[in-house]
């Protein structure tokens, strides 16, 4: 896979994360949206992946 291609599996594996175990709130994935004023998420979501891809170890 290409950067690009990473940046958006990570972007799409967040609904992957597990509900609380107190409440069972859940992360609210696959909205793009913020929830409370609706400015657009994307960019912000895109620089976290680069920045998680980018402390992950090269793998051989």
């Amino acid at each position: 896979m290409n950067v690009q291609e990473n940046v958006q599996f990570l972007i799409n594996s967040l609904d992957q994360i597990r509900p609380c175990g107190g409440c069972g709130m859940r992360w609210s994935a696959g909205d793009y949206e913020c929830p409370h004023c609706g400015e657009n998420l994307d960019e912000n979501l895109t620089v976290w992946a680069e920045s998680v891809l980018k402390h992950l170890p090269t793998q051989t």
